[in-house]
């Protein structure tokens, strides 16, 4: 059994997050980005989304960094599924390409019609080698219910 999926079921009210460094990020943030963003002070996903989810801190960390509301906000609906123990930048990716590009999304899906909608969206492991389970969904499904919306 993988340990996210172990960690979902054994933990359920734990809501956790894999946090990634800026660094390895590169295809979902810009390089060119990296350096404004460490400047201001972060290093992980988890720090950046702390500081531009909500629309107040979004607007002062633009001013800190340098960088566009816009593309802020882009980062912030990104990372705010990767508030899902198991959840990584593909995985996102593929829950995007599925319709779901929030937790506020996720919180709504129905899981057999998502899973049917990710495994028709990712033919051929367009996004992802591994789909997940309806189990899987099912318990990411519940954890985003739990989970408190920060995204603004």
């Amino acid at each position: 059994m993988f340990p996210a999926l172990l960690l979902v079921l054994l933990l359920p009210n734990l809501a956790l997050a894999g946090h990634y460094f800026i660094q390895d990020l590169p295809d979902v943030i810009d390089v060119k980005y990296h350096k404004a963003i460490l400047d201001a002070g972060v290093q992980h996903s988890g720090q950046l989304y702390d500081r531009i989810a909500a629309k107040k801190r979004r607007a002062a960390f633009a001013r800190k960094s340098g960088l566009a509301i816009e593309q802020l906000v882009k980062w912030a609906r990104f990372i705010d599924l990767m508030q899902l123990d198991g959840i990584g930048p593909k995985m996102v990716r593929l829950l995007n390409a599925a319709g779901v590009e929030t937790l506020r999304d996720f919180k709504r899906s129905k899981t057999l019609a998502l899973y049917k909608k990710i495994r028709l969206v990712n033919r051929g492991g367009r996004y992802s080698q591994v789909v997940p389970g309806v189990d899987v969904l099912k318990a990411w499904i519940k954890r985003a219910r739990r989970t408190k919306n920060r995204l603004q």
